[in-house]
């Protein structure tokens, strides 16, 4: 049977960042034009709406296909099943025909746009640029008028555009990997999910953004009274950077900072809350109307308040459910999912819980004055979201699920030490404090959490900041030290990887085994890709890999070199710039997929899911079921797959009428 490329092309009065459903199902879109290619025989159809119903001989090869590919296909079938269905009279596919190029290019860690995948593959034709020029005239309604463009010339090269389109996602697509059987399932279930979405209180995100806005009014009143004048909003960095060191020039210090190796002044977030956290503690003695400014620009910088506009551009006006937040195969080498739209991924830990809510809604609602108001309403982001009447959200989170499958994964019988712990039911955060000789458990969570992946002193001051814990440099590198030797099955673990690996690229075509996955470097995929497969035979890749010596702070080192999709080249670049893989990164890229595998393993059993946060899964159920249901997700969420046997997991839902942490 045969497989098509397709694209759309289309025109509406909503704007695409209210999300793919919304704009679908809007009356004012329509299509522009669709452009068909059948893959087989490369027979090419372009058709506009004037032309009237599609060629017999297209839509006998539509009825037959059993691949529909498009690029960001869940845009495409949007279009055709509320638009081009509907309103031009289309044949109706079904949704297990569907294939996505965009997810594709993931699963081969290849940029997901057309455009940047097509230039890392190095292909001669290429995204016409004409194409984002062409989306003005067409595509978006006049701002005065409010009405769309009429132009035929313009038209015509949409038209040529989008076959265009077509032809290079085609081209794109026989370049790389094809999506494996399961990641097409993983794919469209994604895509269900999606299509579910989960319901806003937009009376509550609402009133949160007119209590954000005046806020920020009486911020930028307040800094430019502080500042004389310097100073008149929270986001002018710079004039605030300049300002702060001037009044206290012993800042420096804190302000200047590495940016991927350069040394550059910063005011972002990470140093206003080291200039704060010194204030508090005493260890910088400051001015109060420094501090004080500091504090502002912080409270003004609260990307998390954004959050709640965001949240009623994408939810549907019919339901208030806002959909299409998650992204297959998002997240680089692991395959784990990414968040878009919504961005659920980043969202606050803390937050208030569903009475306390009420209260401050109801404040809200009344006008009346809220204490701390940036604070209060960046923690009330998780609980804007909510069931339906009626239902509950069951929310169950693996515990510590990276510091369970690395020594899982290494395959090394001296980590079962530390699986024990968990098979026991004991404290993994206190058994590593009492392996660095401390009873904190506060350092010992750090340390398990921060030491893992080959990370030294950088890596457990990031993480000690996330935990509001400051250590000596000094004892930092003592606690390094001494968890390295308690725990060797890790480090041996870091530098097997990368030596596994090497191997693997200097015989390809030989499958390596490294704990429980193997290497095999694959020399005419993309240039040649080291594929790493996973216990459950997932793939992930490291695009045009190789050895070769680089100038390290030791002297010259052979160490691996690939593409990252996640640093993309300017549209004028001439080249896809190269990383470093190293043990600790591989580490941590298999550990991080494996606990991905694990979660679209559940997905693919749970019927009622409506978010996932890489560790959580959150079902919406009718209220009398909510118990049962937790007690089932606990099951399946505890229960490893057939190739996880041995690996303990632990998971213990709550029951939440908002979304809570």
């Amino acid at each position: 049977m045969p497989a098509i490329g397709l694209d759309f092309e289309t025109r509406s009065k909503t704007a695409i960042k209210c999300g793919v459903y919304n704009y679908a199902t809007c009356p004012t879109t329509s299509i522009l034009c669709l452009s068909v290619i059948c893959e087989e025989t490369g027979k090419e159809w372009l058709w506009y709406p004037a032309d009237g119903a599609l060629p017999a001989d297209l839509i006998t090869l539509i009825e037959t296909a059993d691949i529909v590919k498009a690029h960001n296909a869940a845009f495409d079938r949007a279009i055709w099943e509320y638009v081009a269905v509907n309103d031009n009279g289309f044949p109706e596919l079904t949704s297990d025909v569907w294939y996505c190029t965009s997810a594709q290019c993931r699963v081969n860690a290849l940029p997901a746009s057309l455009e940047n995948a097509a230039r890392a593959l190095g292909l001669e034709h290429r995204k016409d640029r004409r194409g984002a020029a062409l989306i003005k005239i067409l595509s978006i309604p006049d701002k005065v008028t409010d009405e769309f463009t009429q132009d035929s010339k313009a038209l015509l090269e949409m038209g040529e555009y989008c076959l265009q389109d077509s032809r290079l996602m085609l081209q794109v697509s026989r370049r790389c990997r094809a999506l494996s059987t399961q990641e097409r399932a993983d794919w469209a279930i994604t895509e269900t999910l999606n299509e579910r979405g989960v319901r806003i209180d937009t009376e509550l995100a609402e009133l949160a953004i007119g209590y954000a806005e005046d806020e920020k009014d009486d911020i930028a009143k307040r800094l430019y009274a502080l500042t004389e004048g310097e100073v008149s909003k929270h986001s002018q960095s710079k004039r605030l950077l300049n300002w702060v060191l001037q009044a206290a020039p012993q800042l420096l210090e804190y302000t200047s900072v590495l940016k991927e190796g350069v040394p550059k002044q910063s005011f972002d977030k990470a140093v206003r809350a080291a200039i704060i956290e010194a204030a508090d503690t005493g260890s910088e003695a400051l001015p109060p109307s420094v501090l004080e400014v500091v504090i502002l620009a912080d409270q003004g910088n609260k990307s998390s308040v954004a959050k709640f506009q965001r949240m009623l551009d994408v939810a549907c006006p019919e339901d208030n459910r806002a959909r299409g937040a998650f992204v297959f195969a998002g997240a680089g080498q692991t395959q784990r999912f990414a968040s878009r739209g919504l961005q659920l991924h980043n969202m606050r830990r803390d937050c208030w819980n569903a009475s306390e809510v009420d209260i401050i809604k109801a404040n809200m609602r009344d006008d009346l004055e809220l204490d701390d108001v940036m604070n209060t309403l960046s923690k009330l982001i998780r609980p804007t979201l909510l069931p339906e009447k009626g239902h509950e959200f069951v929310v169950g989170d693996w515990s510590a699920i990276e510091a369970r499958v690395l020594p899982w994964l290494t395959d090394d019988p001296r980590a079962e030490v530390v699986l024990d712990v968990f098979r026991s039911g004991g404290d993994i955060y206190m058994h590593t404090a009492a392996q660095l000789g401390i009873d904190e458990r506060q350092t010992g969570k750090v340390a398990t959490l921060a030491l893992g992946y080959q990370g030294s002193l950088g890596a457990f001051n990031v993480m000690a900041r996330a935990y509001n814990l400051t250590l000596p440099e000094s004892y930092i590198l003592k606690l390094v030290k001494a968890w390295r030797f308690k725990n060797p099955w890790a480090v041996d673990f870091w530098a097997l990887c990368e030596r596994q690996a090497k191997l693997a690229i200097r015989h390809p075509g030989t499958l390596t085994p490294v704990g429980k996955c193997n290497f095999v470097f694959v020399a005419g995929l993309m240039g040649g890709t080291l594929c790493a497969l996973l216990p459950d035979n997932t793939m992930i890749q490291y695009p045009r890999a190789r050895v070769e010596n680089v100038d390290t702070p030791r002297g010259m080192k052979a160490q691996i070199t690939y593409m990252k999709a996640s640093i993309l080249p300017k549209a004028d670049a001439k080249h896809w710039p190269r990383h470093t893989l190293y043990g600790g990164l591989i580490t941590e890229n298999l550990t991080q997929a494996v606990a991905g595998c694990l979660l679209k393993n559940n997905l693919r059993e749970l019927p009622d899911v409506v978010m996932h946060l890489h560790d959580e899964i959150v079902l919406e159920v009718p209220s009398q079921s909510a118990k049962p249901r937790a007690h089932e997700l606990q099951q399946v969420m505890e229960t490893p797959p057939p190739w996880a046997q041995g690996l303990p997991l632990k998971a213990e839902p709550e029951i939440f009428t908002r979304y809570g942490k």
